[in-house]
């Protein structure tokens, strides 16, 4: 009998043992698992913090430099950030202005942080019209110089003086709304 109480006392000696071993490994993973959600939650607080800092926020300045292929011309205008733009971070500026595309126009980010932004808006070709003298008479070409869009019978000299000297050292315009407006208003 002492023998079955001492096989009963080392079993439950052992359990005791094993009990407590696998409560130790059973606790150090929980905080194991703790610091690692910890880690976790410090990089995500670290990441929102870095997203809210290369926004672009309402003191943000904006250049927006417009650049004509035709005449080589690149002019700057600089502003404060319009309410469309605020809260964007540059990958979602850069998606907005591929969003932003027209046949008359193509949108690029130049430069980007929370305190100045460039993006380049280019004028296409194929839209500009380039408005010369020939033989005393009004040309018009496309944006290219080089090809011919209409030829007219408006006489240069019959337009008002300043209109002559831009006709007569080349006139660009901007769209085909401007070049039938010139023509609605000058043809006979």
């Amino acid at each position: 009998m002492r023998k079955v109480f001492y096989g009963i006392g080392i079993f439950m000696v052992l359990c005791l043992l094993t009990l407590g071993s696998y409560g130790t490994y059973k606790i150090s993973d929980m905080r194991l698992k703790m610091i690692d959600m910890e880690k976790q939650l410090e990089e995500q607080q670290s990441l929102q913090t870095d997203t809210v800092k290369n926004q672009i926020g309402a003191d943000t300045q904006c250049t927006i430099e417009e650049y004509d292929k035709n005449s080589g011309e690149l002019r700057q205008r600089t502003k404060v950030t319009s309410a469309n733009l605020l809260g964007m971070n540059r990958q979602e500026l850069v998606d907005f202005l591929k969003k932003s595309q027209t046949p008359y126009y193509n949108y690029s980010l130049v430069a980007f942080s929370p305190q100045h932004v460039v993006i380049r808006q280019t004028r296409t070709s194929y839209e500009t019209y380039y408005l010369t003298e020939e033989e005393g008479k009004v040309q018009v070409y496309k944006g290219d110089k080089e090809t011919l869009y209409e030829p007219t019978e408006i006489a240069v000299d019959q337009l008002p003086e300043n209109l002559q000297k831009e006709i007569q050292t080349g006139k660009y315009l901007d769209s085909e709304e401007d070049l039938y407006n010139f023509l609605e208003n000058y043809s006979s």
